[in-house]
C-alpha cells in the first residue's frame, strides 16, 4: 500500500503548537488502524524557510504552486 500525503501548509507566524496534536497522532503508528498509510509533509509558498510564532523555522518540502491535486490535470 502506498502512503498518502497530507500537505500542513506552513507560513511565517503560524502557531506551530496548533497541528501539532494532529501531526503526532498522524505519525504514530500506535494511533493508526493502518500504520504507514499516511504521510506529513510541510508546502509553504515558497520552498524559503518560514519562521513561526515561537521562532521554530521550519523548511517547506515544496511549495504551494508545486504541488497539484490527486486526478487534476494540469
Amino acid at each position: 500500500m502506498e502512503a498518502r500525503t497530507i500537505h500542513l501548509f506552513v507560513l511565517d507566524t503560524m502557531g506551530d503548537w496548533e497541528a501539532g496534536y494532529a501531526i503526532a497522532g498522524i505519525n504514530q503508528p500506535a494511533f493508526q488502524t493502518q500504520p504507514g498509510r499516511y504521510v506529513v509533509r510541510t508546502a509553504g509558498p515558497t520552498r524559503d524557510a518560514v519562521r513561526t510564532m515561537r521562532g521554530v523555522a521550519i523548511a517547506p518540502d515544496p511549495a504551494l504552486a508545486e504541488l497539484a491535486p490527486r486526478g487534476a490535470r494540469c
